[in-house]
C-alpha cells in the first residue's frame, strides 16, 4: 500500500503554545512514526519564526508572513481585511501543493477551513476538519467576538452557514469533534451536514506518569494559558475563600498569557500572595503536576483540554468545571469533581473537600490515570485516526473509479452515436 501523505493545517503553531498546536505537533510526530508523511502548514503570525523548518522531523511551512506581520499595527476593518487576504494566500499554497497531499486535515472549525474546503472540492480531495473549542449553549451569542470557532462562523449570518454546510456535504467531508456536547453545538449553527467522528484527545502516558514521591502537601496545580477562557480570575477567587479557612494550602499557576499582569494584581488586591505562585511558562509541565496531588481547571469553555488529560495521566485528583471536555473526562464524577463555570463557592467547596480528604484524593487519583490508559492514550486514538484517513482514501479512490469509468462510457456512448 502506497504511503499516505496528510497535510495538517493549523491557523497557529509552535512557537505559539495551546491545546490545538500541541496536538497537532503529537500527532504529526506519531503519523510520521507509523510511516506516513505528514505535513503542517500554519500562518506566519510571528516575524522572527523562519518560513521553513523542520521539527523533530516534521516539515512547518508558515504562509502570508508579509501579510500577517502588519495586522496588530491596523485598525479593526483592515485588520480583518489582512486575515481574509492571508486566508487567500493559504488556500493559493494549498491548490499549489495539492499534488503533495493525499488528505487534508483541517485543526480549526472557523474562517480558516474555508480555503481548504474549497480547494478540496475543486482537486477532489478528502477533507477532515477537526473542530478544537466549544462553548456552553448558556454563553452562545454573548462570546462571539472572534472568527477563532463556531461563534466566528456565526458573524457571516445564516445563509452562509447553510452554503457552507451544503458544500461540506458535497465534499464528503469528515468532522473530528472531541467531545459529545459538540455534536449539539453543530447541529445548533446548522453545521451538521458532513459525517462526524468522536475523537477525543490523546496523552503520552509514558511521559505523564504518577509519582506520589515528588508530592508537596496540601498543594494545588493548575496549567493553563492565562486568558479569560481560562477562568483563572475565578479560582483566585475562590482561593482566596479556602485559605481563609486552610491557610496552609498553596496554588501553583503554571503558564503565561495576556492576562498575565492582571492576574499578579488580583492576587495582591485579595492578598494571597503567600499561597500562590506564578511558575510561569515550563517545558517539564509533567513535573510540576507531581509536585501536588490535586489538579484544577476553572475554564469558562473548552474543547477537549490537555492540561485536564495530563493531569489525569499524573494520577491527579482533579477539580474541573462542567464544559465540554471536562465533563466528558469526569464523566458522572468518578474520576474527579465538577463545578458550574463562574461558581467561586461552588470551586472553594470542592478544593476544600480534597484537600481535607487525602484517602478521597487517592481514590480519584487512580480512578483518573486508569481511565486515561484505558481511553486516552495516544496509540489508540491515533489507531482510530489512521482508521479514519484509510476509509476515507479507499472511498475516494473508488469514487475516482467510478467517475473514469462514467467519463470512458461517454466518450463510447459519444462514438457510438457519431
Amino acid at each position: 500500500m502506497p504511503i499516505t501523505r496528510v497535510c495538517i493545517a493549523s491557523e497557529t503553531f509552535l512557537p505559539l503554545i495551546g491545546g490545538s498546536e500541541k496536538q497537532a505537533f503529537l500527532q504529526s510526530k506519531c503519523l510520521r512514526e507509523r510511516g506516513m508523511e505528514t505535513t503542517i502548514i500554519t500562518m506566519h503570525f510571528q516575524r522572527e519564526c523562519p518560513v521553513y523548518e523542520v521539527l523533530e522531523g516534521v516539515p512547518v511551512l508558515r504562509v502570508a508572513r508579509g501579510i500577517l506581520i502588519w495586522r496588530d499595527l491596523l485598525p479593526g476593518v483592515l485588520r480583518r481585511f489582512c486575515y481574509l487576504l492571508a486566508l487567500s494566500v493559504l488556500g493559493w499554497q494549498l491548490w499549489q501543493r495539492r499534488h503533495t497531499y493525499d488528505i487534508l486535515h483541517v485543526f480549526q472549525f472557523s474562517l480558516f477551513t474555508l480555503p481548504a474546503l474549497f480547494v478540496c472540492r475543486l482537486a477532489h480531495k478528502p477533507l477532515v476538519v477537526g473542530m478544537r473549542n466549544d462553548s456552553p449553549l448558556s454563553q452562545r451569542g454573548r462570546r462571539a467576538h472572534s472568527w477563532s470557532d463556531l461563534d466566528g462562523l456565526a458573524h457571516l449570518g445564516r445563509p452562509v452557514l447553510r452554503l457552507i454546510n451544503h458544500q461540506l456535504w458535497l465534499a464528503q467531508a469528515r468532522i473530528l469533534v472531541l467531545s459529545t456536547h459538540m455534536r449539539s453545538s453543530l447541529k445548533h449553527y446548522g453545521l451538521d451536514g458532513a459525517i462526524t467522528h468522536l475523537l477525543p484527545n490523546g496523552v503520552d502516558i509514558a511521559r505523564f506518569t504518577p509519582h506520589p514521591e515528588h508530592e508537596e502537601p496540601l498543594t494545588v496545580v493548575c496549567v493553563a494559558r492565562f486568558r479569560h477562557q481560562k477562568g483563572i480570575d475565578v479560582l483566585l477567587c475562590a482561593w482566596s475563600l479556602l485559605v481563609e479557612q486552610l491557610p496552609a494550602a498553596r496554588l501553583l499557576l503554571v503558564g503565561d498569557g495576556p492576562l498575565f499582569a492582571s492576574l499578579q494584581r488580583l492576587v495582591e488586591e485579595l492578598k494571597i500572595t503567600d499561597s500562590v505562585e506564578f511558575v510561569g511558562m515550563c517545558a517539564n509541565v509533567a513535573q510540576q503536576y507531581q509536585r501536588g496531588s490535586i489538579a484544577v481547571l476553572p475554564s469558562r469553555w473548552e474543547g477537549m483540554p490537555n492540561a485536564l488529560l495530563e493531569a489525569m495521566a499524573c494520577g491527579r485528583a482533579c477539580v474541573a468545571t462542567r464544559v465540554s471536555g471536562s465533563a466528558d473526562l469526569l464523566f458522572r464524577e468518578e474520576h474527579g469533581l465538577l463545578v458550574e463555570p463562574e461558581d467561586r463557592n461552588g470551586l472553594a467547596a470542592a478544593l476544600w473537600l480534597l484537600l481535607t480528604d487525602p484517602e478521597l484524593v487517592r481514590r480519584y487519583g487512580q480512578a483518573a490515570r486508569q481511565h486515561v490508559e484505558q481511553h486516552y492514550t495516544l496509540p489508540r486514538l491515533m489507531d482510530k485516526q489512521q482508521e479514519l484517513y484509510e476509509d476515507l482514501l479507499m472511498h475516494y479512490h473508488q469514487k475516482k473509479g467510478l467517475r473514469k469509468i462514467d467519463k470512458k462510457w461517454r466518450e463510447n456512448h459519444k462514438k457510438e452515436i457519431a
